[in-house]
């Protein structure tokens, strides 16, 4: 013991190869290197572990946690090479008598990314920025730089839209981004990083910035390159001592597709490799993938993924595998083999041939005296079953760090022969095994999960989680209205629940909302709102791709009842339960949250019938307008034998009730209100069907046994009938009592026809088409329909052919109206009753017709009491006139004139005859009284007196006259001394045209409308402007217009000519035209003196009433 003591003392770094330095001190009074084995590769945290040795037993180890240390390397040529790193790990393996043995482990600080577990997000942010946000946590310990070919490489990469780093460290988030974007990263050291070493990420292997040449390839001892030459202790310059290749067989084209949810196409793109992949013969295989949606933007960027995979592939398809004393050696730089195999060198190729060094696994044992090495083994154990041990520990604190993503450079460990490599260390001091690519290859690093050659290897979230939808300043309250914030796309922000902590609260993304059904122009619209919480999952597990599956509720409602620890329940007197027993028929309760969230509308804490009476029966949709209390809602009650539906909007409370019709108040069940169904509005309402609708108390078959069809009428087409029938029954007494057909029978305006039938009559038209028969096929139904098919058959369905409004009463229909009730139609209207009708009024009663009125009464048989027609003014008059032609009373048997109170008279413009069939006659004309007998003339009388002539004036009824609807009008007049062709015109005569109660009222006077003077023929012009103002005055006074000239006065009266006037009746209005009288009918009646007549057939040459009108129309 002593002697190995004093061995050791006199043990210094300055002879030995290798020595340690702590924090730029030199370590070696208190750590004296043994041996260490190391693990390194690119894109991987190299792992270097040192045993040393120290006369101090008791160091204290958490001195050298965190600490910076440098393993310094002699080289052949003197020269030092330095491997820098933090001690991240010291434990004591040994001691005895003060003295101990020690390992370390030194770690590049990229390690302490693996310590580090986060879950965050990015927005608009490039690869670059993200790595950097990363890497700046880790100041003052973290160095690195980006190789000068990364900005070109990456500047045609769009800025990631949306990145999440979720539950994994921070090192396998970084190492997976750099991965899928073909970046990776290498260490050097470097004297003014705070670790003594940086981090280099590269883009590009094959450019010599990115991966230098090796020390000991550059050096002038022996040559440029590494020699390929045994090893031996006499050797000058470290040498390789063996190499090797291996092939394996890869893809040998790349196929990519992505879908472009958003363009609607798919984006593809095929990459075949250019190498030399292996036997003409051996297969070419294909590796397709297809990342999901809108993986790439375009086909440029799907070549260039394409492209990366190709060369991950390729760089892999040929590997060198060696073996080296190499003390330089690391990965990520380059060195070129001098005097090696055929082919191997550039002497053989006639060309620089470079190898990448990819990965190196190195085993170094100090140049103690074998003394020494032989009491620190029997002290302490053996030295190479320790260096196995800190392999082990290498490969798994690397799986430790890495898990399923660990990159395929760290491979090499696994693939070594350990005992040759700790054996040549043993013997030389040192010893390596690498791995390499030609370095005009380019490498591309690979996860042990695909990542680097396809995009979105693995999963990265599992399973759903909910998050809170926020406003476009990352608010989770909505502002007044602005309840929604949304794309045009229908898209939402979200924030997940454990975001914020890094000050990523606003980064959020617009993510999909998945709906029930969506198409082009239909589906199913949700948009969650702000504050909100949803369901995310993951397309393809993958965290950067959420879609919205629905919402959640998390609110706690009122009434909510808080069990004991004992699982009991709660038992105090004010138990919030309390709430709903205050609710009513018209006011809710209980609905409130007590905490923030949203708590259900329908719930079932409340089932008892003090309460809310709901057992979590009620369901459905309730959306609510924004910034309001106003909503919508479709709600269904499935309680037990009082199903209901309704489907409600608050504003106007309109709201159509299916079922068990009850009071609600959101969740709370109110009392009975009836059974069937309840459609209102406190607005205005309108119900509409292009095709007709049915509206019928007759029941029809509807059980699950059998259905009748949903147009079905049997009743009312029965009632269409028998008021066909009673119409056609009703028209033949019309015709038997001469009296006004009913046009409703008949046709209104030509016969058998009507509006919606050219070949019927209104009652049977609207009888005809309800009684519609049509196909069930929907495609065949228009036929039938256009066909206005009645004809029953197997397939035919009941329904209206024409656009009908059908309401059939079973028992009785009542129209009641506050204040008006109006009927307005286009053709005809119908009151058919089988028994009686009744018009009651309780002020006036005003019947009109633009043609005749019909009444007829008695014709089946007389009414009670014998009675046939009866009109009776309980107070004042009785008023019947016949303004345009003539008034005739007349009766079967005895017709009775009688005044109770008072006198009856007789008045006539020109004459009045009394006459019987016997032939006696009275006639009071002008002033005279005719009386005529052929038999006896006999006078009763107690006193007769004859005296002398007295006139009686009597004072003649002015009827008025019809508008005239004429839009331009044409008046034909002239002035005369006397009517008729024989009268002299008038020329230069002055008229005027007044308004006046009567005739003399407009000889004297009157209100003048016009005035002028008659042309040179007597005729009285008139200009359009004038004609206007003359219809305008005539069509407010019909009757009370005059043209007044000299001593003459003539009625301004306008009649249209009507095709269905008589002959008499053209005569009477033709005479007038022409003047022959001033009242109409007189002139020309059957009943006047001939002599008129005659005068007129004289002067004009016609008797008759349509030649003089033709005369006059010219």
């Amino acid at each position: 013991m002593s002697e190995l003591l004093n061995q050791l003392v006199q043990f210094t770094s300055a002879t030995r190869l290798y020595s340690l330095s702590l924090g730029g001190e030199a370590a070696s009074a208190d750590l004296l290197v043994e041996a260490f084995a190391a693990a390194e590769g690119l894109h991987g945290v190299g792992l270097r572990e040192v045993i040393a040795l120290s006369l101090d037993a008791g160091l204290p180890l958490t001195s050298l946690i965190g600490r910076q240390a440098s393993l310094q390397v002699r080289l052949s040529d003197g020269s030092t090479s330095r491997f820098s790193g933090l001690i991240n790990e010291a434990a004591k393996l040994g001691s005895e008598g003060g003295f101990a043995r020690y390992r370390l482990r030194l770690v590049p600080w990229i390690w302490l990314l693996g310590q580090s577990r986060n879950s965050r997000v990015w927005q608009d942010k490039t690869v670059i920025e993200i790595v950097e946000d990363v890497f700046a946590e880790y100041a003052p310990h973290a160095a690195w730089t980006w190789s000068d070919e990364v900005a070109s490489f990456m500047q045609d990469v769009p800025p990631r839209s949306y990145v999440i780093q979720y539950r994994e460290s921070n090192l396998e988030f970084v190492s997976r981004l750099l991965a899928a974007e073909g970046l990776s990263w290498r260490v050097e050291e470097s004297a003014d990083a705070a670790a003594g070493h940086r981090l280099v990420l590269f883009a590009d292997s094959s450019v010599k910035g990115a991966f230098p040449e090796d020390a000991s390839s550059a050096a002038a001892l022996g040559g440029a390159g590494i020699r390929f030459h045994g090893a031996s202790a006499r050797e000058q310059q470290d040498s390789i001592q063996a190499l090797a290749a291996r092939r394996t067989l890869q893809p040998a084209t790349f196929t990519l597709l992505s879908y472009d949810d958003r363009n609607k196409q798919a984006i593809a793109t095929s990459l075949p490799t250019h190498h030399d992949f292996g036997h003409k013969d051996a297969p070419r295989l294909e590796s397709y993938d297809s990342p999901g949606l809108s993986a790439y933007s375009d086909t440029a960027q799907a070549d260039r993924y394409a492209q990366l995979h190709l060369q991950a592939s390729e760089a892999r398809n040929k590997l060198w595998q060696g073996r080296s004393t190499v003390r330089t050696l690391r990965p990520g730089t380059r060195f070129s083999l001098a005097q090696g195999p055929l082919g191997l060198t550039a002497a053989a190729t006639g060309q620089s041939v470079e190898y990448a060094v990819l990965s190196v696994f190195s085993i170094g044992v100090n140049n103690l005296p074998k003394d020494a090495e032989e009491g620190l083994a029997e002290l302490f154990g053996p030295l190479p079953p320790l260096l196995k041990e800190c392999v082990a520990a290498c490969q798994a604190q690397q799986q430790s760090l890495y898990g399923a993503l660990s990159p395929d450079s760290l491979t090499v460990a696994g693939q070594l022969d350990l005992d040759g490599v700790i054996a040549q260390a043993r013997k030389l001091g040192y010893a390596n095994a690498f791995e390499a690519i030609r370095a005009d290859v380019v490498w591309r690093p690979v996860l042990a999960d695909g990542t680097g050659l396809r995009r979105h290897a693995r999963a990265t979230a599992r399973g759903s989680q909910s998050a809170i939808v926020v406003g476009p300043d990352g608010n989770t309250r909505a502002n007044g209205a602005d309840e929604i914030y949304c794309d045009r796309l229908g898209r939402v922000r979200i924030r997940f629940h454990w975001q914020g902590r890094n000050n990523d609260a606003g980064a959020t993304c617009w993510v999909r909302v998945a709906q029930r059904a969506a198409a082009g122009g239909h589906g199913m619209q949700f948009l969650p709102r702000i504050g909100q919480e949803v369901l995310v999952q993951f397309l393809e597990d993958d965290i950067d791709r959420p879609i919205i599956l629905g919402a959640l509720y998390n609110g706690q409602g009122e009434g909510a009842q808080a069990p004991t620890p004992g699982g009991e329940a709660h038992s105090d007197a004010q138990d919030g339960s309390k709430v709903f027993a205050s609710a009513s028929d018209f006011a809710p309760s209980g609905q409130g949250n007590v905490a923030g969230g949203n708590a259900p509308t329908w719930h079932g804490g409340s089932q008892d019938g003090d309460g809310h009476r709901n057992a979590a029966a009620q369901w459905g949709i309730r959306s609510k307008e924004f910034g309001g209390a106003g909503y919508n809602q479709l709600l269904f009650d499935d309680t037990d034998a009082q199903g209901r539906v309704q489907l409600k909007t608050s504003k106007a409370a309109t709201e159509l009730n299916l079922g068990h019709l009850i009071h609600a108040a959101d969740n709370y069940r109110g009392s009975f209100r009836g059974t069937g169904a309840e459609l209102r509005t406190d607005a205005y309402g309108a119900i509409r069907a292009a095709s007709g609708i049915l509206f019928s108390s007759y029941r029809v078959v509807q059980n699950a046994g059998s259905r009748d069809p949903a147009g079905d009428n049997a009743g009312g087409m029965a009632l269409l009938k028998q008021a066909a029938l009673l119409g056609k029954t009703f028209n033949e007494a019309t015709v038997t009592h001469k009296t006004v057909a009913l046009a409703s029978h008949v046709g209104p305006t030509q016969a058998n026809a009507s509006i919606i039938n050219d070949n019927a009559a209104p009652l049977e038209a609207i009888r005809t088409a309800a009684a519609g028969m049509v196909d069930g096929a929907p495609d065949k139904s228009g036929e039938d329909v256009a066909a206005a098919n009645t004809q029953p058959s197997d397939g035919k369905l009941p329904q209206s052919t024409s656009a009908l409004i059908g309401i059939a009463a079973r028992e009785g229909l009542g129209a009641v109206a506050g204040q008006h009730l109006q009927l307005a139609n286009g053709e005809t209207v119908s009151f058919l009753s089988g028994q009686d009708s009744q018009h009651v009024s309780g002020n006036q009663l005003r019947l009109r017709s633009g043609q005749a009125l019909g009444v007829l009464a008695g014709a089946i048989a007389a009414g009670e009491g014998g009675q046939g027609l009866q009109m009776i003014a309980a107070q004042q008059n009785i008023d019947v006139q016949a303004q345009a032609e003539s008034l005739a009373v007349q009766a079967r048997d005895q017709l009775s004139v009688v005044s109770a109170n008072a006198s009856v008279d007789w008045a006539a413009a020109k004459k009045i005859s009394l006459s019987t069939a016997g032939g006696a006659n009275i006639t009071i004309e002008d002033g005279n009284i005719t009386v005529q007998c052929p038999g006896k003339l006999t006078i009763h009388a107690a006193q007769k007196v004859f005296e002398g002539p007295v006139r009686h004036e009597v004072s003649m009824p002015s009827l008025p006259r019809t508008q005239v609807d004429v839009s331009k009008p044409t008046f034909k007049m002239h002035l005369q001394d006397i009517p008729g062709p024989n009268g002299v015109p008038m020329p230069n005569y002055p008229w005027r045209i007044v308004h006046a109660e009567d005739m003399h009222g407009a000889l004297v006077g009157g209100k003048k409308i016009l005035n002028g003077r008659s042309d040179d023929q007597g005729k009285v012009a008139l200009s359009s402007d004038e004609e206007k103002v003359l219809l305008e005055a005539y069509n407010k006074s019909p009757n009370q217009v005059w043209l007044v000239y000299q001593d003459h006065v003539q009625n301004v009266a306008v009649t249209q000519h009507d095709l269905q006037w008589s002959d008499s009746q053209q005569l009477a209005h033709a005479l007038s035209a022409m003047g022959y009288t001033d009242v109409y009918g007189v002139a020309g009646s059957s009943e006047a003196h001939q002599a008129t007549a005659a005068l007129v057939k004289e002067e004009t040459g016609k008797g008759r009433g349509a030649p003089l009108i033709n005369k006059i129309l010219g």
